[in-house]
Parts: structure tokens; sequence; C-alpha cells
């Protein structure tokens, strides 16, 4: 059947004259975590016994306890129970988990078996989607995009360099990047801007070396950092000359741009002073990186 809106919704969307993209990171609203319960009952099953122990035990492992909640009851009312009544992060967390069980071979599996199915509702694909329909419609920074959790700060942003790096980098076959780039925002997302710095760079620098590996084009795999792999690339006309021309500052955007945030907020000593990073930096290299992985990987696409 769909997501379905309701009329005063529709309205109130006509109406608004309010275009900025504004989600919060760190609220899960009561509404929304009915609307998750209501769409996990329906897609995982209310009788799906291994999902829900999985999912049972993992929270009571990683939060270090012998028990969710301080009633007994069977394992899916002990977790849905536990989201209700957790903090924010924890909500967040269970989201996640769940969004991955959703996603799992197994749950799918599940839904293809004739016995399983009369308990599941929604498939899981759709249910991924209504949850990430969802986090938008209650203003909750946060989408599942393939496989991953990922943070949303700016929706064009996101909608127009993220996703689209996250699908070239899997479509191309650039796994490593792809890892890096996905560790980048689990850093970001966990507030751990330095380690978030560092995977960026690392994605990039990937992409470059894939480039050349799939080009032939000759490096020192050992050395090699972003600035001399941006050099392989341009001399080899990877990128065309009368693009680097028209561009004046093309090599200077990707040389110093990505490689300088994290060099100075994250990859050397900090000294006697504790370098402190702002997430406002991460969020530029993270988006820095995805349009330089976006144009890299399309010149690449072309010149095959």
């Amino acid at each position: 059947m769909g997501i379905y809106e309701l009329y005063s919704k529709r309205i109130k969307k006509a109406q608004s004259t309010d275009f900025e993209d504004v989600y919060v990171y760190n609220h899960v609203p009561e509404k929304l975590r009915v609307q998750i319960v209501q769409i996990l009952k329906d897609a995982i099953g209310t009788r799906n016994y291994e999902n829900w122990e999985f999912i049972h035990k993992t929270l009571l492992k990683e939060l270090g306890t012998f028990k969710l909640v301080d009633r007994p009851g069977e394992d899916i009312n002990n977790c849905l129970t536990y989201f209700l009544l957790s903090n924010d992060e924890e909500a967040i967390d269970f989201i996640e988990l769940t969004l991955r069980v959703l996603d799992s071979p197994a749950t799918r599996d599940d839904f293809n078996n004739e016995r399983s199915r009369n308990h599941m509702l929604q498939t899981p694909d759709d249910a991924i989607e209504e949850i990430n329909y969802r986090l938008r419609d209650n203003g909750v920074g946060y989408e599942y995009v393939e496989g991953e959790f990922i943070r949303i700060d700016r929706k064009f942003l996101h909608e127009k360099t993220v996703k689209p790096a996250i699908r070239l980098l899997i479509e191309e076959e650039f796994e490593g990047a792809g890892d890096e780039f996905l560790n980048a925002h689990e850093y970001y997302r966990k507030g751990k801007y330095k380690e978030s710095l560092v995977e960026a760079l690392k994605a990039f620098e990937s992409t470059l070396k894939t480039i050349c590996d799939k080009q032939g084009y000759t490096y020192d795999k050992g050395r090699d950092t972003a600035s001399k792999l941006i050099s392989i690339i341009i001399d080899n006309q990877l990128i065309p000359t009368y693009l680097s021309n028209h561009f004046t500052g093309l090599r200077t955007t990707l040389e110093a741009g990505l490689p300088t945030v994290r060099n100075k907020q994250a990859g050397h000593g900090q000294g006697a002073e504790k370098v402190q990073v702002e997430p406002y930096f991460v969020e530029y290299a993270l988006n820095l990186a995805a349009s330089n992985i976006v144009l890299l990987i399309n010149a690449y696409k072309e010149s095959k």
C-alpha cells in the first residue's frame, strides 16, 4: 500500500515557505519511536523469535547489562520497551541495529519463506524505506544507505554528493575506498571527529590509487600521497586538459582542500595543546571528499 500521508500533513507541506533543511541528531521524539515500533512489528514480525533474540542479546552484550528492562518478558517486548524508554543516543543505536537486521539475508529469507511470511506484513525493503521516510518526516537527520546508517547534515549535499559517491564506489568496485568513506561517516556520527577526518582522506587517496591501478598508471604504493597521486592522474589526462585549464583552481582544490584539512586537524601530533576538531571542519571534509570522489570516478568511467 505504501506510505500514507494524512491530508493535514499534505496541506502543511504545500503551504510551507521554509525551504531550508533542518535536522536534529541528538533527539528521537516519542512519535517516531512509536512509528518505528509499529514498522518493526510488521516487518520483522512478532513471532520471529530468532531475530528478536539476536537483537536482545546484542543489546545486552553491547550495553554490558543482564537485562534491558526491569520487568521480565519475551525478547520482542523487552527490546521494544527498552527502545521506547531509552535515551536518545541509545535510541539511535537501536534504530541502526534493527535496520541492519531488516537488511540481513536471514530476514529476507524469512519473508520469502511461506510459513514465516504469515507473520511478516511488510517487506524488508519497504520497511527500510518507511523508516528512512519517518526519520526525515520527524526531522531526525539520519538515513540508511547501502547498508550504513548515515548522518545527514545538509539534505542537498547528502543527495547530490554523499549518496552518489557511495553508489559509485560500490558500482565501480572501489571496495577499499567505499569502506573508508562509510567509516568516516560512522566516526562522524559517533563524534569521533579526528578519526572521521583520517578516514575521509584515506577514502580519497584510495580512490586515486584504485584509479591508478585500474588504468595502469605507475605510482609508489607505499609512499605516494594525495598530492602526488593527483599529479599522476592529471599528467595522464584522466581529467582533460581543457577542464583543468577552465577550472584554474581545480588542482589547488584537490591538492590543498581535503589533505590540508586532514593534516592540520588530525594527521599529526598535537603538541602541548590539545587540538579541538570542530564538527563543521569534519562536515566540510566529508562533503569535499564526496565531491572529489564523484568527480574522479565519473572521469574514470568516461575514460573506459
